[in-house]
C-alpha cells in the first residue's frame, strides 16, 4: 500500500480542522477549511492522473 501523499496529508488536517469547528461564529472558517480540503483532494487526484498518464506514456 502505498503512503499517502503531500496533497492528501494537507486535505486531511484541513478537514480535520472542519470538523472541529462549532457554533455559527465559526462556521464561515468550517466554510473555508471543508473548501480547502475539498481542493488539496483534487490537486491529488490531479497529480495521481499525471503520474499515471506519464508511466503509460514511457
Amino acid at each position: 500500500m502505498s503512503s499517502q501523499s503531500v496533497y492528501g496529508s494537507y486535505a486531511e488536517s484541513k478537514a480535520d480542522t472542519a470538523a472541529g469547528r462549532t457554533g455559527d461564529e465559526y462556521r464561515t472558517d468550517a466554510v473555508g477549511e471543508g473548501l480547502a480540503a475539498i481542493a488539496y483532494a483534487l490537486l491529488d487526484v490531479a497529480a495521481a492522473i499525471r503520474e499515471n498518464t506519464e508511466a503509460r506514456q514511457q
